[in-house]
């Protein structure tokens, strides 16, 4: 008996018919099937965000964080990349008149307000089950070298007072504070990278000194007894040598570090043609070759993501971030990375407010963010942009633990789609990207058996078709009656994502 349901109840939904089927004169090849044979990630640590400790609180505005806090409770995010400054947190250097760095001594401030916005951070993360990536963001020291009080830029991480102003800080958190959320330690952001404004913070850098780097800091956790792994890399693709951090601790530093942890900022071309896909996988495939334990033991882990077109330079800033293609495009870059291999992702970033650029004309806020809470932002710019919504659809379903599905089609450059069971098989659901300008009927079925109550909540994600209650928050388009294990038929509207769920996200 062929079943049919149209929830085609309001003009809202006119440009997507939202169906549920089971329909007995579909062939197998008319439709999606999510098979075992089809699974590409069973070590998933789920999706994430950049949510760092804020340059200056004073800049905030009234209520602001308990805006961020509801903001992030919506989002449900699996991993939290948290990074700060040791010169927040390190003072009066003293060298004892010798050229022996180890007989140099320091002091601490962990009681201002940088460490109190830290711990903010955390005790939200450590309360609410998230896993955290913490790191430093540069070695202590001005990035000019001829402001370098501290003389540490030369030898970057390989210098011996890093591992252990590293080590005291980390137990200070883990062992007086108690966080047992920070799982990975950052031995410094992107330390490939060599800036092209002033004298660049990691302009010494190099595979060789980074390499010293995690071996010393790694020694100093061990004799303090801490149970911290390190990212191996948190490198950028925008940088030099990106192959050769990868490769370089696939081929020596498994020990160390239980991640290869990357940034990705990718161009629109990439993504709305597929070929992103393709990139990255080539890039896990060359790793995998070395590392047979990549993808399972050791996580492959993108710390920083985001879309290169409409950043400005000068500014760090991306002028699309308000706009609903940029949330359709990183929804699209994140079923891209699933596909080729990749075990979590982090989006870059969560508040404007977080982060500064200093310019000739002034100090200007990094303008990146899921929404702004600095008291000087427009309205507008302190409103929950459309990304927002698009990340909380993807975080909520694509949950830590789950299995990760790909699916056998026909590959296009306008179509991507995955399928998700979670942990416990009690959940699950489906991503489809619908690029093309014109819509586009597919059915699906997920192979293994999902516990769920028999309803499926359907999204729709573009400017014509989200919806948002009265808080602010997305909401279902359509609730229908169905199984993800019966044929599940969609008309997906042009031009955007279309989520199945059978838990309301």
């Amino acid at each position: 008996m062929k079943r049919f349901v149209s929830v085609l109840a309001c003009a809202v939904l006119s440009a997507c018919m939202l169906t549920s089927v089971a329909c007995e004169n579909e062939t197998k090849s008319d439709v999606i099937l999510f098979a075992a044979a089809d699974v590409v990630s069973t070590s998933f640590e789920g999706l994430g965000v950049d949510w760092g400790v804020y340059e200056d609180v004073n800049k905030l505005a009234v209520g602001s964080w308990e805006k961020t806090l509801s903001a992030v409770d919506r989002l449900k995010p699996s991993l939290v990349r948290c990074m700060t400054n040791l010169d927040w947190l390190v003072y009066d250097l003293d060298d004892k008149g010798t050229a022996d760095l180890n007989d140099d001594e320091w002091k601490y401030n962990f009681k201002n307000k940088y460490m109190k916005n830290t711990c903010d951070i955390l005790d939200y993360c450590q309360d609410n089950g998230i896993k955290v990536a913490f790191g430093v963001w540069n070695v202590v020291g001005n990035p000019d070298p001829e402001l370098d009080v501290w003389k540490m830029i030369p030898n970057s991480t390989s210098d011996v007072r890093w591992a252990k102003m590293t080590a005291d800080l980390m137990e200070y958190l883990l062992k007086n504070k108690g966080y047992t959320c920070i799982k990975w330690f950052v031995n410094t952001n992107e330390p490939n990278y060599v800036g092209n404004v002033g004298a660049s913070k990691n302009a010494y850098n190099n595979y060789e000194k980074w390499k010293t780097g995690v071996k010393n800091v790694s020694a100093e956790f061990n004799k303090r007894g801490l149970d911290l792994d390190i990212v191996g890399g948190d490198v950028t693709a925008s940088g030099t040598g990106f192959s050769d951090y990868l490769m370089g601790v696939a081929r020596e530093l498994t020990d160390y570090a239980d991640n290869y942890g990357v940034h990705l900022y990718v161009s629109n071309y990439l993504i709305d043609t597929g070929s992103f896909c393709d990139s990255i996988k080539s890039s896990y495939d060359e790793l995998k070759a070395v590392d047979p334990k990549i993808g399972k033991e050791h996580r492959f882990i993108i710390w920083e993501s985001g879309l290169l077109d409409g950043k400005n330079v000068t500014t760090d800033c991306n002028s699309y971030i308000a706009n609903y293609s940029y949330g359709i495009r990183m929804a699209d870059f994140t079923v891209q990375s699933l596909l080729a291999g990749a075990n979590g992702i982090c989006y870059w970033d969560l508040d404007d407010a977080m982060h500064f650029m200093y310019t000739e004309s002034g100090m200007t806020a990094k303008e990146w963010g899921m929404f702004s809470t600095l008291s000087s932002a427009s309205p507008l710019k302190q409103e929950l942009r459309p990304w927002y919504h698009s990340s909380v659809m993807l975080s909520n379903l694509l949950t830590a633990g789950s299995t990760i599905y790909g699916g056998t089609y026909e590959k296009s450059q306008s179509f991507r789609t995955l399928a998700t069971v979670s942990k416990d098989g009690k959940n699950g659901g489906i991503v489809a990207i619908n690029r093309d300008s014109e819509a586009k009927t597919v059915t699906f079925n997920v192979e293994k058996s999902v516990d769920s109550d028999g309803k499926l909540y359907v999204y729709v994600f573009n400017e014509r078709n989200l919806r948002l209650d009265g808080d602010g928050f997305v909401v279902p388009n359509a609730v229908i009656d169905g199984s993800l294990n019966d044929n599940v038929k969609l008309e997906l509207a042009a031009g955007s994502v279309t989520i199945v769920s059978t838990k309301q996200l």
